[in-house]
């Protein structure tokens, strides 16, 4: 009976891989594991530590509920985007372009896709570092780190050369995979939980982890970025909607995969913290390792987490691909990027925009040379929260000017298109306007695209909008010369 019991998952996961081939479109659960997919990444393994370093067990509870939310607003956000305007098939590009325009359009694509290849560098990045971390004395060479991660990054564009569905299916199997750990750590952690552990004292006033003064409202506004980075790809399903059977899916889809991801972030979240003691925490290199290392599995839990996070960051990386690549094919159908980047194979892959985003990563994964593997990865998953924060905005804001542009929409609609709005402004102030400033270096690089895809419609940018694009480079212009003498410090 207990045999029976073990494989009766197995079957069930058959059954929908199965089902999952056969169809010509992205079905409820592709949807589902690519939001899945791109949320449930580097975030689950290492945010108990992120989270410690900066707010004390009570407070990162707080930070849950308060995060857990607004990502839930967000996510209404775009459900309700998905059934008032179903035309729009794009997500975050469409429904910016629709509100405001084509240059507000061209810069939530822009900063969407730079979020992609910004987390797929943080990604490869920590996949590494947990690599080292495995292997100990034989940890590999900064340089061996490089090749191997470029192999990693062009085996992902042959896969995706043969279509974007077949790239939905693999990510399937890599999230399956890497949701085994974390079902493992919630299952058998659970136990551990001691209520001394997490109910520290002087909570409101002192870090456990490093003694500095604190206050709860501060611990909450620290915390905010890494809850947000976790559940950067809420909308996800929106962004391949018009890959998707129809609406109704897409807007599942959304609500299954932010509840899902809610509950697993807060249980892992809890039982870390409640039964690993702070400094112990903050100065582990895989904290969850030390979590199921303490269950009834014993040394072995250790190596089984690792082993996950490697998986879970290499399952990420092939969403974040896929959610980046049709970003820019969809932008550039519209005539916001140039029209190259529209371009597909016999199997609908956008095949340009695919090969740019590879090589773009490509040339930013220079940055795993430098053997300071956390600090570069916490680098890039802050820039890459402040430029995500953009598009979620422009989305939140087009919620809100089409909920009260209509006199018959229902109330609640309009209250959620508002808080949508408030808490991407909240967060915005969160991550800290150092690094949405650095984030203008990017839109600014953008904006020559911009003009590009203007040049071939033989079209020009609108006198605001030369006006936004020249405020942006000079602006950028200037942080990069405070970053180069060292008046800005990354």
């Amino acid at each position: 009976m207990v045999k029976q019991q073990s494989i009766f998952p197995i079957f069930v996961f058959l059954n929908l891989y199965l089902r999952m081939k056969q169809q010509k479109q992205l079905g409820l659960w592709l949807l589902v594991f690519v939001s899945l997919g791109s949320m449930i990444g580097s975030g689950i393994f290492n945010s108990p530590k992120d989270l410690i370093n900066v707010a004390n067990p009570l407070g990162t509870l707080l930070t849950w509920m308060a995060g857990g939310v607004g990502a839930l607003i967000l996510a209404l956000v775009f459900v309700y985007l998905s059934g008032k305007k179903p035309q729009l098939q794009s997500g975050v590009f469409a429904y910016a372009k629709e509100g405001f325009g084509d240059y507000m359009g061209f810069n939530s694509a822009w900063g969407y896709w730079s979020v992609g290849w910004l987390g797929n560098i943080s990604y490869l990045v920590f996949f590494f570092k947990t690599l080292n971390d495995l292997l100990g004395a034989h940890a590999l060479s900064p340089l061996t780190c490089f090749i191997l991660g470029s192999g990693i990054l062009w085996f992902y564009y042959i896969i995706l050369m043969s279509g974007v569905r077949e790239g939905a299916i693999l990510n399937f199997l890599v999230t399956v995979a890497k949701l085994v750990p974390i079902v493992l750590i919630i299952l058998l952690g659970i136990a551990l939980v001691d209520g001394d552990i997490f109910n520290v004292p002087d909570w409101q006033t002192k870090l456990a982890a490093n003694g500095e003064s604190t206050t709860p409202l501060l611990q909450i506004k620290d915390a905010m970025a890494v809850v947000l980075w976790c559940f950067v790809g809420i909308e996800a399903a929106s962004v391949l909607s018009g890959r998707a059977k129809n609406q109704q899916t897409v807007r599942r889809a959304i609500i299954i995969s932010v509840l899902s991801v809610l509950a697993i972030y807060m249980l892992i979240t809890f039982i870390a913290m409640a039964s690993i003691p702070a400094q112990e925490l903050t100065a582990s290199d895989t904290p969850l390792a030390l979590v199921l290392e303490r269950t009834s599995i014993g040394a072995a839990g250790a190596v089984i987490v690792k082993v996950g996070i490697m998986i879970s960051v290499l399952g990420a990386s092939l969403s974040w691909i896929i959610l980046s690549v049709e970003t820019m094919y969809a932008a550039s159908r519209e005539g916001v990027m140039p029209k190259i980047l529209a371009k597909v194979n016999k199997k609908g892959t956008p095949i340009n925009a695919l090969l740019f985003t590879q090589l773009f990563t490509q040339f930013f994964l220079l940055s795993i040379l430098s053997p300071a593997l956390n600090e570069t990865y916490l680098i890039v998953i802050t820039i890459g929260t402040a430029m995500v924060l953009i598009p979620y905005l422009l989305s939140s804001l087009y919620a809100a000017r089409i909920s009260f542009a209509d006199k018959q929409e229902r109330s609640i609609n309009k209250i959620i298109a508002v808080l949508g709005t408030l808490y991407a402004t909240y967060v915005i102030y969160a991550v800290g306007l150092k690094y949405l400033f650095l984030s203008i270096i990017f839109y600014a690089i953008g904006a020559l695209l911009f003009l590009k895809a203007k040049h071939e419609k033989r079209e020009k940018p609108k006198h605001w909008e030369w006006a936004f694009m020249l405020t942006l480079i000079a602006a950028a212009i200037v942080l990069t010369v405070l970053i180069i003498n060292g008046t800005v410090q990354l």
